[in-house]
């Protein structure tokens, strides 16, 4: 599974990224993406190769809704609790090298 690593989204709001289908995307030029919010993204990737990407999408999606998207959705998602329990991580040799290539291969 492959993912694209895309920096300064335009459309995206400032220090946000997303994992979506086969890219990642930040809203960040590439130096101000810290190690901490790419291995967050990261963690999604994971979870998309573990789920499949038809699957993490609408799971996540129902998560959200389950978890309240609109009183707190987000914070409370199981997707989104297990990035930032790996988000301070050491980023291994392997995802270091994705991050420089721009692309990730799991």
């Amino acid at each position: 599974m492959k993912f694209r690593i895309v920096y300064n989204a335009w459309w995206m709001r400032r220090g946000w990224g997303m994992v979506f289908w086969s890219w990642m995307w930040f809203g960040l030029k590439e130096s101000e993406v810290s190690d901490r919010h790419y291995r967050h993204e990261l963690q999604h990737c994971y979870q998309v190769k573990r789920k499949g990407r038809l699957w993490f999408l609408i799971s996540y999606a129902l998560l959200w809704l389950r978890h309240g998207a609109f009183w707190g959705g987000y914070r409370n998602h199981p997707y989104e609790v297990e990035a930032r329990q790996h988000q301070d991580n050491p980023l291994t040799a392997e995802e270091i090298a994705w991050r420089e290539r721009r692309r990730i291969t799991l």
